[in-house]
């Protein structure tokens, strides 16, 4: 709820495009997974944090988990257009 309140703040003081990034570890099976969606969507079914700074996402939490033997660490770059943005139903802040 109180997420929705601040997009509805934020809306109007958004670029019209950007990009975000969010570091995180996978099993190696959920990576393999992963590898053979590409070129495909993605959805994430839960709350996800992404930070403005490539170098947080990276080197607090996807170089970290690339340190277990058993994941595998993964830097997501996501570009957003807010234009589409509108339209979703899933509302974000900052």
């Amino acid at each position: 709820q109180h997420i929705t309140e601040l997009h509805r703040e934020q809306q109007g003081n958004m670029p019209a495009k950007f990009q975000v990034f969010r570091g995180q570890g996978l099993s190696m099976e959920d990576f393999e997974k992963m590898k053979n969606t590409k070129g495909g969507l993605m959805s994430f079914n839960n709350f996800l944090s992404t930070s403005h700074n490539r170098e947080i996402s990276f080197k607090n939490f996807a170089r970290p988990a690339a340190l277990n033997t058993n994941s595998v660490g993964i830097l997501f770059i996501m570009n957003i257009d807010t234009a589409i943005c509108t339209n979703s139903s899933t509302p974000f802040a900052e």
